[in-house]
């Protein structure tokens, strides 16, 4: 759980907070460090989770693999008129003086990590919700193939970035 403040992002910015494999990155890019996410930014691919990539027009969470930049995800908004990507929520419910999610003041984030008996991940779940509104936005995340993959990963200890 915690609170964010996206009053200072506008279009084109990407707040983002992310859970990597770093910790086990053996290599370092070509960021001189060892930084590693699914998209190999740095040049090191690596296991990564977004719970926030976000600004006041727009909100995704994802799940990815070490080889699936694409990964699984939900939100709203991003990518212009023709993009298909997922619009879990609508234009009224998230955005600045928006219904549910009012994005030029703070609003709160709980993240959770459904797993089975077998203590495999099973989804993520995404809740956002802000003082005053009584309409929280909620998505979860599941079916996605890498489950194994970030199950294990999530077992060896993901690094925040």
């Amino acid at each position: 759980r915690y609170t964010t403040d996206l009053s200072g992002s506008t279009c084109g910015c990407n707040a983002a907070l992310s859970l990597t494999s770093m910790h086990y990155s053996t290599s370092p890019g070509e960021c001189s460090d060892y930084y590693c996410d699914a998209n190999r930014v740095c040049g090191q691919s690596c296991a990564e989770i977004d719970l926030q990539e976000a600004n006041q027009f727009a909100w995704h969470s994802t799940l990815h693999t070490k080889n699936d930049h694409t990964g699984l995800g939900g939100g709203y908004g991003g990518g212009g008129q023709g993009w298909n990507g997922p619009r879990t929520w609508m234009a009224h419910q998230y955005g600045p003086y928006r219904d549910c999610i009012d994005t030029t003041m703070p609003f709160d984030v709980a993240v959770s990590f459904p797993a089975d008996a077998s203590c495999q991940l099973t989804s993520l779940q995404v809740v956002l919700s802000q003082t005053g509104r009584s309409c929280p936005l909620a998505m979860e995340i599941k079916g996605y193939h890498g489950m194994a993959e970030l199950s294990e990963a999530l077992r060896r200890g993901m690094t925040p970035t």
